[in-house]
């Protein structure tokens, strides 16, 4: 374990966020502008599942915007009020001592009065061919922020539990065809949204069929899908414009593991000021039980989780 005698001459922030997407930039605001100081830990870009969302339609105050444009902006924002920001950190554990956490990271050791946890969730993928390369390009994992782009289109959801049927039913509303393809021979999702499909026309359901490789047009972006029956064992492509997967989500929690409170699946657990079971750790965002996962939801995750930081503080 670290000494802490060690490490007094290292900086001490009065809080450290975990994690650059919109519930930490947010929160980075908000407590710096308490005069609070705050450093931003990212071990990837900034922006999290947000910057790579190329339009976001749904974020008050703006008709369109590009995800990478607004969380520049936000984390622009961030650093203007005095917030520091390191990318390319990779925190492995938090220690606690009697007054202060140990942040540590492969960059070295962090010191602060709090911490936020910030780290967001990781779209499952199928990690199949064709996938990777067109995220973004037709392949999808938020029917919400990118469904109005294939209104009158025909799309494909792939999945079969709550998230993928309620997601198809929205997006039938504008679509000229959904096809939901599953890979069981029953949904896991709740007899509730199994029943709503039955009366939407243009829902297609193909069960028991597995995703072989995603297929794409000559300009490289999305137009079906290679599918293998599970009983039959034959092969078939289905053409689309578009596709949204949802097979779950992960958070990105695993360092905390004996550390904060988790559900079964990862997720933090929070008290009303998004406190964590140990005092003095909050969590914001995607990470954190409860949570919605939209980028307006996220600034106000980071804005309550900026209080309850200012709360502890203050004592």
């Amino acid at each position: 374990m670290l000494n802490l005698d060690e490490t007094r001459e290292q900086e001490l922030y009065d809080t450290i966020i975990i994690g650059a997407g919109a519930a930490g930039l947010t929160t980075a605001i908000y407590a710096q502008r308490d005069k609070k100081r705050t450093l931003i830990l990212e071990k990837s870009i900034i922006g999290g599942n947000a910057a790579i969302t190329k339009k976001i339609e749904n974020y008050p105050g703006f008709t369109i915007v590009s995800g990478p444009d607004l969380m520049n902006k936000m984390a622009e924002q961030a650093q203007i009020y005095g917030a520091k920001i390191e990318t390319g950190v990779i925190v492995k554990a938090i220690e606690k001592t009697s007054e202060l956490f140990i942040v540590k990271a492969n960059m070295g050791d962090y010191l602060a009065k709090s911490i936020v946890i910030a780290t967001g969730s990781t779209y499952r993928t199928l990690n199949i061919p064709g996938e990777k390369e067109m995220i973004g390009a037709g392949i999808h994992f938020c029917a919400t922020c990118d469904g109005a782009f294939y209104r009158d289109r025909e799309v494909l959801v792939i999945g079969g539990g709550n998230s993928a049927l309620e997601e198809s039913i929205f997006l039938a509303g504008f679509c000229k065809k959904v096809s939901i393809i599953h890979r069981n021979e029953q949904f896991s999702a709740s007899k509730t949204y199994v029943d709503k499909l039955k009366d939407i026309q243009n829902i297609e359901i193909l069960m028991n069929k597995n995703i072989k490789a995603f297929l794409s047009d000559e300009n490289s972006l999305f137009k079906g899908v290679q599918l293998e029956d599970n009983l039959t064992k034959q092969v078939s492509e289905v053409y689309a414009t578009g596709s949204f997967i949802f097979v779950g989500l992960t958070p990105n929690t695993a360092f905390l593991k004996d550390i904060v409170n988790l559900t079964p699946d990862g997720h933090i657990l929070t008290d009303g000021y998004a406190e964590t079971s140990v005092k003095g750790i909050f969590a914001a965002g995607d990470c954190r039980q409860g949570a919605i996962a939209q980028v307006a939801a996220a600034t106000g995750e980071g804005v309550m989780a900026s209080y309850g930081v200012k709360a502890f503080l203050s004592h």
